[in-house]
């Protein structure tokens, strides 16, 4: 594949521009990043299991668990989330594909006063059996959203392999191709919110939504509790999906897949679209990018990028924001970034993450020429090749 220069001068608005700043490199495989609110250090997940905090220019190894975790195809450490109370209580959880069993595991772990993670803390929580012999298709993320506190939402993927063989996505019986909701325990396990949708009627207590491929990364928008899931596609179409929290937050929601595609009928399926189906906010197709990668609506220091929801493409490198009903593409693309993630910080600063180990600032400026800019960035001799993500 021919190599891409990487270009890192962008525009996310009608007349507004943005720069990435790189303020972290050296990361192995990095999945995700974020930070408890108020937080002024990032938390960067590796793939291998590995949980690096870095605060200014120091970065230290947080939590280890890559002797636990299985790391073929997507499977890895994929999520974090830190409890609404963690500045009292300490308690985090992540999300991982279990090295024994294969499984997903969700487990939470509490820090002790000095801030260190205790590692004999390790309470399960959740576990969702995945299909043997299919690595792909994990989803990973977890998160909280701060309109409904103490309830966690867990991304399933639809458990690998192309056209969802075993249709567990559209299969209320099966908690794969979900999202999830409950309630955890302090001393793990869980309990199950009585408002989730499928409580005393037929389906899975635990789902909340229904009808996804692999919502790899989603996000809740801080100011209004809205959720935003970025669904990656098949060989059509890519995915992003709303529910307002105004409006129920998606709950009970069938988004579609495997009968749908984003906004059309899947290819070689031919099943009768589902009654009530949830369509997506917007999608696009393969002439635009390959693998949504999920952002977030930016809520930071800059009143020019806020309210925006902020979006990529892992294959194209692209970054675009949507306001409004529009979608803007960048001006300049990353051509060639492999964008893994984007992730908040502790004060609602976005940043993007790359699988080649470097994480960047996302904030309004002046753009500079191209050849500037990347020599400011030291990458002006960088050069990355794409590669896809299924």
């Amino acid at each position: 594949m021919k190599p891409l220069l990487v270009s890192l001068s962008l525009v996310l608005g009608v007349g507004t521009a943005a720069a990435a700043t790189p303020v972290g490199s050296g990361y192995t495989q990095p999945v995700f990043l974020t930070a408890p609110t108020g937080d002024s250090r990032l938390f960067v997940v590796e793939k291998a299991g590995l949980i690096k905090v870095q605060q200014g220019g120091s970065v230290s190894t947080w939590l280890d668990i890559s002797t636990q975790v299985d790391t073929a195809g997507e499977r890895g450490l994929l999520g974090l989330a830190f409890d609404p109370g963690f500045a009292s209580n300490g308690r985090f959880y992540v999300d991982y594909i279990d090295k024994t069993t294969l499984n997903t595991v969700v487990a939470s772990y509490t820090v002790n006063a000095s801030g260190a993670v205790d590692t004999g803390s390790a309470k399960t929580i959740l576990t969702v059996a995945q299909p043997a012999g299919r690595s792909n298709h994990k989803a990973g993320w977890i998160g909280f959203n701060a309109t409904d506190p103490g309830n966690l939402y867990i991304a399933t993927g639809d458990g690998g392999s192309s056209n969802d063989p075993d249709n567990n996505a559209q299969n209320l019986d099966s908690n794969l191709g979900k999202l999830l909701r409950v309630t955890p325990g302090a001393n793990g396990g869980y309990t199950v919110p009585t408002d989730n949708p499928f409580v005393g009627v037929a389906g899975n207590d635990e789902i909340w939504a229904y009808g996804l491929r692999n919502p790899y990364r989603n996000s809740f928008d801080r100011q209004t509790g809205d959720l935003w899931i970025g669904d990656v596609g098949q060989g059509a179409r890519e995915e992003v999906n709303f529910a307002a929290a105004a409006s129920g937050l998606g709950r009970g929601a069938n988004y579609g897949w495997r009968v749908r595609e984003g906004t059309i009928a899947t290819p070689g399926i031919g099943d009768p679209t589902p009654p009530n189906l949830t369509e997506p906010l917007f999608d696009y197709g393969r002439d635009v990018g390959g693998t949504v990668i999920g952002g977030y609506v930016y809520r930071g220091a800059d009143a020019s990028l806020n309210g925006k929801y902020v979006f990529g493409d892992y294959v194209t490198g692209d970054i675009w924001s949507y306001s409004g009903g529009t979608r803007t593409a960048l001006d300049s693309p990353f051509g060639g970034f492999q964008l893994t993630s984007f992730g908040e910080g502790g004060d609602g600063s976005l940043y993007a993450v790359g699988i080649d180990g470097n994480i960047y600032l996302l904030a309004a400026a002046v753009p500079e020429p191209a050849s500037a800019l990347l020599l400011a960035l030291g990458l002006a001799a960088g050069l990355l090749t794409r590669r896809r993500r299924s």
